[in-house]
C-alpha cells in the first residue's frame, strides 16, 4: 500500500510539472496586466478603402476603390503583399466613370513611434508608421456610352511599374485572453503616392462611339506620373 501511495504521489508531481513545462497553447498569449509591452509578431490581413487621383497618360481621374492585403509582422516591421481595386471617375464634381484600375504590389512599413498602453489605454498602442514599396498598376480606360453628350480624351489601356511611399497612423489593440484568431485588432489610416517614369501613351479623341486618333498626344510636361491615394483599413494579426 505504501508502494502505491508513493507511486500516486511521484505520477501527480509529474502530471502537474509537465503541464508547467509544456503549457497550455490555448493560453500562451494569455496577458494578465493591460498595460504589459506589446509584442506584435505574427501574420497578418487588412482590408479597407482607398480614395484619390490617378494621374498620368494625359489623363487625370478620382479613385475610389477596395484595397486587401496580407503579410507578417516582426515587432515593429512588417511586409505585405497588397492588391487594390479602383474606380476612376471624372475631376471635378463629376459621376461619369471613366476606367477603372489595378495595383498589385509590396509594401514594407516601419513604425517610427509607438505609444503604448501607459497613454493610449489598457491593451492598446497607437504607432506613426512609415512604408514603401514597388508595384505593378494597370490602368483600364472606358470609351464614352452612345448616348454622352460632348469630346473626350480616351487613353490606351496600360500596364506599368510603380514605386510607392506613404506613412500614417495605426491604432492597434491586443485581446487581452486571445482566441487564437485573431490576437490583435488594428485601424490604418495613411496617405499613399505612387511614381512612375512618364511616358507618352497612344491617345484617341471620341464623341459618343466615333473615335479618332492623336496625331501628337498632350503632354503633361513632367518627368514623373503621380498618384496619390488615402487610405482607411482594418487589420487583424495571429
Amino acid at each position: 500500500m505504501k508502494n502505491i501511495r508513493e507511486f500516486g504521489a511521484v505520477a501527480l508531481c509529474l502530471a502537474f510539472t509537465g503541464n508547467v513545462a509544456w503549457g497550455d497553447p490555448t493560453t500562451a498569449e494569455y496577458v494578465e496586466d493591460p498595460m504589459a509591452p506589446h509584442h506584435t509578431t505574427g501574420s497578418t490581413a487588412r482590408l479597407g478603402t482607398a480614395v484619390g487621383y490617378v494621374a498620368g497618360e494625359s489623363v487625370e481621374a478620382t479613385a475610389l476603390g477596395v484595397t486587401v492585403a496580407g503579410g507578417k509582422r516582426w515587432n515593429r516591421f512588417a511586409v505585405e503583399a497588397e492588391y487594390s481595386y479602383l474606380w476612376l471617375s471624372a475631376r471635378g464634381p463629376s459621376s461619369l466613370t471613366i476606367g477603372d484600375a489595378q495595383r498589385l504590389g509590396v509594401i514594407g512599413r516601419f513604425e517610427v513611434i509607438r505609444l503604448g498602453s501607459e497613454i493610449v489605454g489598457a491593451n492598446s498602442m497607437l504607432a506613426v508608421y512609415v512604408e514603401g514599396g514597388a508595384g505593378v498598376a494597370w490602368n483600364d480606360w472606358y470609351r464614352p456610352a452612345p448616348d454622352e453628350a460632348g469630346t473626350r480624351i480616351i487613353a490606351d489601356d496600360s500596364k506599368r511599374v510603380e514605386g510607392q511611399i506613404g506613412f500614417g497612423i495605426m491604432l492597434d489593440h491586443r485581446l487581452q485572453e486571445p482566441i487564437g484568431f485573431p490576437r490583435r485588432i488594428g485601424w490604418f489610416l495613411g496617405w499613399r503616392m505612387a511614381m512612375t517614369p512618364h511616358a507618352e501613351a497612344p491617345m484617341s479623341v471620341c464623341r459618343g462611339v466615333s473615335c479618332r486618333r492623336l496625331m501628337q498626344p498632350p503632354d503633361n510636361g513632367g518627368y514623373v506620373d503621380r498618384s496619390m491615394l488615402f487610405q482607411s483599413s482594418l487589420s487583424v494579426t495571429w
